[in-house]
């Protein structure tokens, strides 16, 4: 399922670095917007205003499951935490 994404053909080597990037820079974006939206609530009091909106807990868990499963998956292919496929580790972390 994953191979041709794992594959270091020359010609598809630089589309599939750009795939996994934005993959994962995807992933760190909606987590740090989470984080600082949670922070400006902590230090003002006050929820944030629309259309911001904080991510339910259950669907973060949710969201984290889906990843780790995702990356159970992948692992065989050499596709976790590595910089072609999910860095699993920073965004988790």
């Amino acid at each position: 399922m994953y191979s041709g994404l794992a594959s270091d053909n020359q010609g598809s080597r630089t589309e599939h670095l750009r795939l996994w990037n934005e993959f994962n820079l995807c992933w760190l974006a909606v987590l740090q917007r989470q984080k600082d939206d949670t922070h400006q609530m902590i230090d003002s009091g006050q929820p944030p205003g629309a259309p911001q909106n904080l991510l339910p807990e259950a669907f973060l868990e949710r969201m984290a499951e889906a990843l780790v499963s995702l990356c159970d998956g992948m692992e065989k292919y050499g596709l976790v935490d590595y910089q072609m496929g999910v860095w699993e580790e920073e965004i988790m972390s």
